[in-house]
C-alpha cells in the first residue's frame, strides 16, 4: 500500500509554518468532522488521516523524521512515539483548535468544564447638538435604558443563599460527556447550561434571569470640530454580560442641527449676505457675525457682483484633532428694490442713460453724483 503524503493530505506546501498546518487542518477536520457527518465511515476515516498528518507535521521532531524517511521512519521510530504511537488522537488538543465550535462539543481534555462567560449586547442611541456646541465641544447626557445584574441576586437568578445547588447530572463540572464510535466527546450540561449549579429558588425580584432593566445616564465628551453623523462609543455601557462576562458597548451617534445662520461646507461655514444695489455698486463695510458670536468687518468692493463669494480665513469651524480652523465663506446676494416712487425711476433712468451713453458724456459728470441721489433717494 503506497504511503501517504500528509502535506498533500492537509493540503499544505512541504516548507508551510505552523500557523498555516494549523489553518489547513481546521478547515478540513471541520469538513469532515463526525459531528457533521453522523453515521458516514468514510468522514471518520478521513478525519482520523487528517489528524495523523497533523499530530506528524505539527511536531517538530516527528517532522523533521517524517521528511527525511517518510512515514517508514515514523514506523521505525515509534518507541519514541510514546505508548499510542503517531495515529492516536491524544497527540492533538483538537479542543484548543476547535473551541466551541461545534455549538458546546469538545474534545477530552480540550476544553474547561465549565462553559465560557458572553458579553453584553451592545445598544445604540442618538444625540441632536447645536452648531455652536459642534464648534466648541460640549458635554452631553445621553439617557437610555439597558439590562444590568439584578441589584437583589447580582446575576446569579436565585434566591440569594438558598437559591442554588450542584447539579447532579454533571456533578458541578458544567459538562458531560458520552463516546461516538472511537470519539469521545464533552457536551455543555443540558441541566445546568455549564454553570455546574442549577437555581432551585428564583430570584424573586429577576424571576430567574439575573438580570433587570433600569434607566441609566451617561455623559460624553463631545470634541471640538465633530462631523456631523459621527458615531461614538462608551466602553462597557450596554447590557450586562452573563456569567461573568463584561457588559456591551454603548454607540451614540452624534447629529447637528440646522443653523438659522451658518451653514456648514466640510471644515468651513458658509453666510449668506444681503446687499443693497446701491452697496453692491459702490462698495460698503458690511458686519459678518461669526460663529463664536462675535463680529468681523467684511469689505465690499465697488461693483460686486451677485454670487461673489468672499473667504474669510480663520473664522469657520474648528478642525477635529487640531488646533487649527476652517474659513468662513461670505456669498453675495443682492436685493432688487421692487417698489420705486417716481423720482426714483428718474433717477435709475439717468443711470441708464449715463451707463449705456457716449464714454465722452460719462467723463464730463462728476464722479459719484448719480449714485448720491439713488442712495439718499432710495427706501427699502
Amino acid at each position: 500500500m503506497a504511503s501517504t503524503d500528509y502535506y498533500r493530505l492537509l493540503g499544505v506546501p512541504r516548507n508551510a509554518n505552523d500557523a498555516e498546518l494549523k489553518s489547513s487542518f481546521r478547515k478540513q477536520a471541520l469538513k469532515y468532522h463526525p459531528d457533521r457527518n453522523p453515521g458516514n465511515e468514510d468522514a471518520e476515516v478521513k478525519f482520523k488521516e487528517l489528524n495523523e498528518a497533523y499530530s506528524v507535521l505539527s511536531d517538530s521532531k516527528k517532522r523533521n523524521i517524517y521528511d527525511q524517511y517518510g512515514e517508514e521512519g515514523l514506523k521505525g521510530a515509534g518507541a519514541g512515539a510514546g505508548a499510542g504511537g503517531f495515529g492516536g488522537f491524544q497527540n492533538v488538543d483538537l479542543g484548543d483548535i476547535f473551541g466551541d465550535i461545534f455549538g458546546g462539543f469538545g474534545f477530552g481534555g480540550g476544553s474547561s468544564g465549565r462553559s465560557r462567560s458572553r458579553k453584553g449586547g451592545d445598544l445604540k442611541h442618538d444625540v441632536e447638538i447645536p452648531l455652536e456646541e459642534a464648534f466648541n465641544g460640549s458635554r452631553a447626557s445621553v439617557s437610555f435604558e439597558r439590562t444590568e445584574l439584578c441589584s437583589l441576586c447580582h446575576g446569579s437568578g436565585a434566591k440569594p443563599k438558598t437559591g442554588l445547588k450542584k447539579c447532579s447530572t454533571c456533578q458541578g463540572s458544567g459538562r458531560v460527556q458520552y463516546a461516538q464510535g472511537f470519539f469521545s466527546f464533552a457536551q455543555t450540561c443540558p441541566d445546568c447550561h455549564g454553570q455546574g449549579e442549577v437555581i432551585t429558588s428564583p430570584c424573586s425580584q429577576c424571576r430567574g434571569s439575573g438580570h433587570e432593566r433600569k434607566k441609566a445616564i451617561v455623559n460624553i465628551k463631545i470634541p471640538p470640530g465633530i462631523n456631523d453623523g459621527t458615531l461614538m462609543r462608551v466602553s462597557r455601557a450596554g447590557d450586562a454580560g452573563t456569567r461573568g462576562g463584561d457588559s456591551g458597548d454603548l454607540y451614540v451617534q452624534v447629529y447637528i442641527k440646522h443653523h438659522s445662520r451658518f451653514e456648514r461646507v466640510e471644515d468651513d461655514l458658509l453666510y449668506y449676505i444681503n446687499l443693497s444695489v446701491t452697496q453692491a455698486i459702490l462698495g460698503a463695510n458690511v458686519e459678518i457675525p461669526t460663529i463664536e458670536g462675535s463680529k468681523t468687518t467684511l469689505n465690499i468692493p465697488a461693483g460686486t457682483q451677485y454670487g461673489k463669494m468672499f473667504r474669510i480665513s480663520n473664522k469657520g469651524m474648528a478642525i477635529l484633532n487640531s488646533k487649527k480652523r476652517g474659513d468662513m465663506l461670505v456669498n453675495v446676494k443682492i436685493d432688487i428694490p421692487t417698489r420705486l416712487n417716481s423720482n426714483q425711476k428718474e433717477l435709475f433712468k439717468e443711470l441708464s442713460s449715463s451707463i449705456d451713453g457716449d464714454e465722452k458724456v460719462i467723463k464730463k459728470k462728476k464722479s459719484g453724483s448719480i449714485f448720491e441721489k439713488i442712495r439718499g433717494s432710495l427706501i427699502f
